[in-house]
């Protein structure tokens, strides 16, 4: 989400700048926004139909995924005058994209992961940060879509849609899905080890977002496709390892 700052810092000047803010347009981008995530939710709820998890708990962890992309662009400004980034430096979006996960991994263990009521299968921890993730996600395109709908542009909107469900969405799930199966794999284990496993899982997340953040921020049309193909190639490595995250038994 290399381009959040910019989006959320713009947002009160394109307000400004329009002479009608309609209920109805913020309501199409929310809608544009969510109605992708919720998609994605579903499928990735099907792919681990064998546990029954707390639907209050998996929608409260999408709305706090929503809350979070408004956490990060504080978190996100402070870390610009901690570390002197500069937006589209590798450095800073590495930055950038380690507070996001981090705050989705701080929302699903503020809303699930802390307790073993609802936290009890070692796949449990995909279900809940996926859940995070596509909040996120559904927030984070809603800001994305308004400035085309502000700006009266439907077709851009429409592409603009397009290319988060295909892509942006998806890296969300992939990054934080990653992380779920290094907490995943570390269910039975010690809390040391557990703490370990969860830091390698940031680091690695990280390494994901940063990724297709870098591709994007260099962007032409090859490049385009080799960030979506990394995203579709990352998930098909996730779905693998969750596989494996489902057998994983108590000895």
């Amino acid at each position: 989400m290399a381009n959040l700052l910019n989006i959320i810092s713009g947002y009160l000047e394109i307000l400004r700048s329009v002479p009608l803010f309609t209920i109805e347009t913020f309501m199409y981008a929310l809608i544009g926004g969510v109605l992708p995530a919720v998609f994605w939710l579903w499928f990735w709820m099907h792919e681990s139909n064998d546990h029954h998890e707390p639907k209050d708990i998996i929608f409260l962890s999408f709305i706090v995924g929503m809350i979070g992309v408004f956490v990060v662009y504080p978190l996100q400004k402070i870390s610009c005058s901690l570390f002197n980034l500069t937006d589209g430096n590798l450095h800073s979006i590495y930055v950038w994209a380690i507070i996001e996960e981090a705050v989705k991994f701080g929302g699903a263990w503020v809303i699930a992961l802390r307790l073993k009521t609802v936290y009890d299968h070692p796949i449990d921890s995909f279900i809940y940060m996926m859940s995070v993730a596509l909040g996120f996600a559904a927030m984070e395109n809603t800001l994305f879509l308004l400035t085309p709908l502000f700006n009266g542009d439907m077709v851009a909107s429409v592409l603009t849609g397009t290319a988060r469900f295909m892509g942006a969405s998806l890296l969300h799930v992939a990054a934080s899905g990653v992380f779920s199966v290094f907490i995943g794999y570390s269910f039975y284990k010690g809390k040391l080890s557990r703490g370990s496993w969860a830091l390698v899982g940031l680091i690695v997340a990280g390494i994901i977002h940063t990724i297709f953040n870098y591709i994007i921020v260099i962007s032409d049309e090859q490049n385009m496709f080799i960030a979506f193909s990394f995203v579709w190639i990352s998930i098909i490595l996730l779905i693998l390892s969750l596989e494996k995250v489902k057998k994983i038994k108590q000895f």
